[in-house]
């Protein structure tokens, strides 16, 4: 099974600050967590690590590691960033002759500060991931491959979202798409138009709410449904996104709604992560929640694309839903005892030992609004 992951790469430099503050603000029901650094001060930096990250090499990574023969397109500078990305690939066996090199831009560099929590604060440099554009790409690569796992495009490099997609799609390959919140804040028209060409479609339930927005415009009338739903609801079981309606920006947040209306325009499996709570999966005949797995979080830098990787992984080899999502989950599970994105990443023996004596916690709920 030959699979190509396109999309972002980076420098990932992590920064170690020894004396961590925070501060939380409360402001529309919702806590907030901040770094706090002081103004006009020097702040003692207690190491700093160097490694690769970005969606595309992180999935890429994943997909070698379970025993795929997988490539990578993305784009990187004639630099020290892009010199590590390329070795890090290499390393893990990802094929990288299809890696662009952009002479003019400098390769993507996140620049991340670990918090009290075990989240963090990425300050982020797109580089040559915004470059990315249909020349640097041949695809008369694309008949080799099984599968097309597309994560973040950043920029007008987001504009490919749909040609690749559309390309896979006239020759009959498996889509799945992992886009990044920078992409959707920039604008989701893009994810938008290659819906139609998915297969299958993962994000974060930030994103999922931000691209609903984008796809509907609720009325009055489907409001008052969708709270009367809400309200009527007394089964306190029911996981926290099925449960509530999420007041959004001028909108509303309900998953069920947004899982009928994303499987109305293509996919035939739409994927939403909830952090610490879980992951919710839905087809055209029902929703699985499976919880997450308590553990003592280091960094969750790279814990969305274990997930995607490994559960779609899963899929093509046959698993069911439910044990798609369990593997996908253990595999996130150990990247997130991990500072960086890629040395917890499961290998498929591991995966095969951590779930031979596990079964999936499945809830079960009907699609129907």
């Amino acid at each position: 099974m030959n699979i190509l992951t396109i999309g972002g790469a980076t420098l990932d430099i992590f920064i170690n600050i020894e004396e961590k503050q925070s501060l939380e603000i409360h402001k529309d029901h919702q806590t907030k967590s901040y770094i706090m650094l002081p103004d006009d001060s020097k702040i003692e930096v207690s190491n700093v690590n160097y490694s690769t990250g970005g969606g595309a090499t992180n999935s890429a990574a994943s997909f070698s590691r379970l025993g795929f023969c997988t490539s990578i397109i993305c784009k990187i500078g004639n630099d020290y960033g892009g010199k590590l990305v390329k070795q890090k690939l290499d390393e893990e066996k990802v094929t990288t002759s299809s890696i662009i090199i952009d002479a003019q831009e400098m390769t993507g560099t996140s620049y991340i500060l670990p918090s009290l929590q075990g989240n963090r604060t990425i300050l982020a440099y797109r580089g040559s991931n915004t470059a990315m554009n249909r020349e640097d790409i041949s695809f008369d690569q694309f008949i080799n491959q099984d599968l097309f796992y597309i994560t973040s495009l950043s920029g007008r490099s987001s504009q490919l979202l749909s040609p690749i997609a559309q390309e896979a799609k006239k020759l009959h390959k498996l889509v799945a798409t992992n886009p990044g919140s920078s992409q959707l804040a920039s604008g989701a028209t893009a994810l938008r138009e290659a819906l139609p060409y998915i297969d299958i479609l993962i994000l974060n339930s930030s994103e999922a709410q931000l691209f609903m927005t984008s796809l509907i415009e609720m009325n009055t009338t489907l409001k008052e449904i969708i709270l009367h739903q809400e309200h009527s609801k007394i089964d306190h079981h029911i996981p926290q996104l099925l449960s509530n309606t999420i007041a959004y920006e001028d909108t509303f947040f309900n998953i069920a709604y947004y899982f009928k209306e994303v499987l109305s325009r293509g996919p035939q499996i739409v994927v939403v992560t909830n952090g610490a709570e879980g992951v919710y999966v839905a087809t055209k005949e029902k929703i699985y929640f499976h919880p997450s797995i308590q553990t003592n979080v280091v960094s969750t830098l790279g814990a969305g694309d274990s997930f995607g990787s490994c559960f779609v992984a899963s899929l093509i080899e046959n698993y069911s839903i439910e044990q798609a999502l369990l593997r996908g989950i253990l595999n996130s599970h150990s990247v997130l005892q991990s500072v960086d994105a890629k040395s917890g990443l499961l290998t498929i023996e591991q995966l095969n030992q951590q779930t031979k004596n596990m079964q999936p916690a499945i809830q079960y709920f009907a699609i129907n609004l």
